[in-house]
């Protein structure tokens, strides 16, 4: 089986489950988190789930109404209304099988359907930002790079951050607490406002105003009680470890001067500030050696003004730079 009918397969049986009638909210959250664990997972699960949904249309749409009795022959008793399709593991692989050999457009369409009923998906290119109005009244500011999906409406909010950053800005609703699933993480809130940075396996959580909970999305999780963040507090998690760090205010204000296009370092080594430049910019700034990535340096700069950067290395330091188009490499 190769991976892509294994991961087909396992969106079948999370398909399977959900139709059984048993379903929970424990099993809710570890589908998002399966959901959520890669690209493909979603994609598979959001065009499976359109094409079921379809054919359960149709299978209602099929149903055959009585057909009246002959006469004189006597009034057969009347049919039962088919019902519309039921999931078993082996129709959903069979639906699995033909979505992967259908048509582009049709598949496309589909993609496109889920989409819709999974909430709005938003997204930003490399050295992008964007501002994200929901329609509870919060509001999202989106960095480089960055993907979420938003399902906010009267029974619930919740947002995917499936990859960069974004700072959250949250309307108060006691009734209904704002979450978003960072990976395996599941951060809770009901007015505040905080940033989520997610890099592959990593969250990290910086808290401006209010609190927020952190906890594992997954329900099997063996993990600790969830982390409380207040103001000026940020946090690092990576697998079931979670770093608590306190922040000064200015330190906090400095970190989100992202929303201007500023990048801020104080007392921050060469190679982090080129890791930050690279964060928002396609040429890419290499140190190619070791001992200058050291270097401590401080200021604020604009992020998609890389060759900037450069010149005040050049005129500071005495480094010299070399752009082969792609990447500029800095060394003594």
């Amino acid at each position: 089986m190769t991976e892509a009918q294994r991961i087909e397969s396992a969106a079948a049986d999370w398909l399977a489950r959900r139709d059984g009638g048993n379903w929970t909210e424990a099993d809710e959250q570890q589908l998002e988190a399966w959901i959520g664990a890669s690209i493909a997972h979603r994609v598979a699960w959001l065009r499976l789930a359109s094409v079921w949904q379809r054919s359960d249309r149709l299978g209602a749409l099929r149903t055959p109404p009585p057909i009246p009795a002959p006469i004189p022959a006597p009034a057969p008793q009347p049919q039962p209304a088919r019902p519309a399709p039921r999931l078993s593991r082996f129709s959903l692989q069979r639906i699995a099988a033909g979505v992967l050999v259908a048509a582009a457009g049709t598949a496309w369409l589909g993609w496109q359907h889920a989409q819709e009923a999974q909430g709005q998906h938003y997204a930003t290119a490399v050295g992008a930002r964007q501002s994200v109005a929901l329609p509870d009244g919060s509001k999202l500011t989106l960095n480089t790079a960055t993907q979420v999906r938003a399902a906010v409406n009267g029974s619930g909010r919740k947002v995917w951050l499936d990859a960069g950053e974004a700072y959250f800005d949250i309307a108060h609703d006691q009734a209904h607490p704002f979450v978003v699933i960072a990976g395996d993480r599941r951060i809770t809130v009901l007015g505040t406002r905080f940033l989520v940075r997610r890099q592959g396996d990593q969250v990290n959580v910086t808290v401006e105003e209010g609190r927020v909970q952190i906890a594992s999305a997954r329900p099997d999780t063996k993990s600790a009680e969830p982390t409380v963040l207040t103001r000026n507090q940020a946090a690092v998690t990576h697998a079931d470890n979670v770093l608590v760090i306190s922040r000064a205010p200015k330190q906090v204000d400095d970190e989100l001067r992202w929303r201007e296009g500023k990048l801020v370092f104080d007392q921050t080594t060469l190679g982090d500030a080129a890791a930050q430049f690279n964060r928002y910019n396609t040429r890419q700034l290499v140190i190619a050696d070791p001992a200058i990535a050291q270097v401590r340096i401080g200021g604020s700069f604009d992020a998609n003004n890389m060759s900037g950067f450069v010149a005040l290395l050049k005129q500071g330091f005495g480094l010299a730079a070399q752009d082969s188009g792609n990447e500029i490499r800095i060394s003594n």
